[in-house]
């Protein structure tokens, strides 16, 4: 890949993102195609083209999750954004980008999944930790939704919820959390019974990614962390890891930016 295009003028996500695909988890067209970039100047355009989105989604009878992000130049995470699902929503998007139209985001991007009934859909985020921790790898998952409402979990959740551990690759989980809501309008009941399968249908499909996870938790591990985490979703059958996490993201960028530079 050539990463030229993207210089050094990318924002520092943006260049997060470009590190799975130089690890081989999808290709810079695929990526392109998943997120839509556009700079502060064109947030009307992000608007119509999400309205638009939603209008052929109607058409198909498909539901999808829309996420915006403001993306400033050098902040790895925890980025601004906004999530929906319908066209009532856009007047609250709108509202959003307003409130943020004097912050110091160069970019706004956005990302959407499908959620309606008629599809798997997951998503989760898995924690590895370091050997002497016995589990070494924690995952959370959620049926319908964004990775990032994870960092939210509570009691009274609105999504099916699974949080489970294993010593290593080629180990079972052992499933320790579950969490059920109840049926709410626009939601598709779950039993306990179709999680635990569902869940398990996940971990096969990351189960099958092993190489090429393996191959980028050695590059990670290289760095002595105490833990970091992968975040995937798995839409249909087909699994995308779409984000990582660690104590130390621009230590890795430039460690990575060096052997790209050296050829290697």
């Amino acid at each position: 890949m050539n990463r030229s295009e993207f210089a050094p003028a990318a924002p520092l996500k943006w260049k997060k993102y470009l590190a799975l695909v130089d690890f081989g988890f999808q290709s810079a067209d695929e990526l392109a195609e998943e997120i839509r970039r556009y700079p502060r100047s064109k947030v009307d355009r992000l608007v119509g083209d999400i309205r638009t989105d939603m209008r052929r989604d109607s058409q198909l009878a498909r539901r999808s999750l829309y996420v915006v992000k403001l993306v400033p130049a050098d902040l790895p995470g925890q980025l601004p954004n906004f999530r929906l699902e319908r066209t009532s929503q856009l007047k609250e998007l709108v509202a959003f980008l307003a409130a943020h139209r004097g912050g110091n985001h160069l970019e706004a991007w956005y990302c959407r999944t499908r959620i309606d009934s008629e599809v798997f859909s997951v998503a989760g985020r898995i924690v590895f930790g370091a050997a002497n921790t016995g589990r070494t790898q924690l995952v959370e998952q959620l049926w319908r939704g964004s990775p990032r409402l994870l960092e939210s979990y509570s009691g009274d959740f609105a999504f099916p919820y699974v949080r489970a551990s294993r010593y290593s690759w080629g180990w079972p989980y052992s499933i320790e959390h579950v969490h059920l809501p109840q049926k709410s309008a626009g939601k598709l009941a779950l039993s306990h019974l179709q999680l635990q399968s569902e869940f398990g249908y996940s971990m096969r499909c990351l189960e099958q990614e092993s190489e090429k996870i393996v191959a980028f938790c050695a590059f990670l591990d290289s760095f002595s962390f105490k833990a970091y985490s992968l975040e995937y979703k798995i839409v249909a059958s087909q699994l995308r890891i779409i984000d990582w996490d660690t104590p130390s993201d621009r230590r890795v960028l430039a460690s990575l930016d060096a052997h790209l530079l050296d050829g290697h």
